[in-house]
């Protein structure tokens, strides 16, 4: 019977190690949950000061959100009116593609070069408006004329 004494002995004394050890598992786990009560505490003071801001905030965005599409809405006749452009210049395009894609290079010279030349004579214009305009005296006053044959007449023959 002392065997069993013994290990009745050895089961308790386990028994208790194990009571030992809950005891102070349980204990850690209260303090645990002692600070995370404090923890949660803050955090919820924390919250209800956040809360009436983020309302506001709330508030102030849903305002902005509305004038931003009134201001959208006022821009669409805007973009309306560069889309019809766009289509007006893209009829025109196609309008002068059929008319002048049919030609040669030599038709569509003959066509241009009067444009060509009443470019030339404006920049000729202009650039004599503008002399005339600044009105520099010249130290010489003389006319360069070159004819065919490359023969420079200045106003200095005698």
């Amino acid at each position: 019977m002392g065997l069993i004494y013994l290990s009745v002995l050895l089961v308790a004394i386990a028994f208790l190690i194990v009571v030992i050890y809950l005891c102070f598992v349980l204990k850690r786990v209260t303090n645990t949950m002692k600070s995370l009560s404090v923890t949660l505490g803050e955090v919820e003071k924390q919250v209800q000061k956040i809360t009436p801001e983020l309302s506001a905030t709330l508030k102030e965005t849903d305002s902005l959100m509305d004038d931003v599409t009134e201001k959208v809405q006022a821009t669409d006749s805007v973009f309306d009116s560069v889309q019809l452009l766009g289509e007006s210049i893209q009829s025109a395009n196609t309008a002068f593609q059929n008319s002048f894609g049919n030609l040669t290079d030599e038709e569509m010279d003959k066509k241009v070069k009067p444009f060509i030349e009443g470019i030339k004579w404006s920049e000729v214009g202009l650039t004599l408006f503008n002399q005339w305009k600044s009105k520099k005296p010249n130290d010489r006053n003389e006319l360069m004329i070159r004819d065919d044959n490359e023969i420079a007449v200045t106003g200095r023959e005698g």
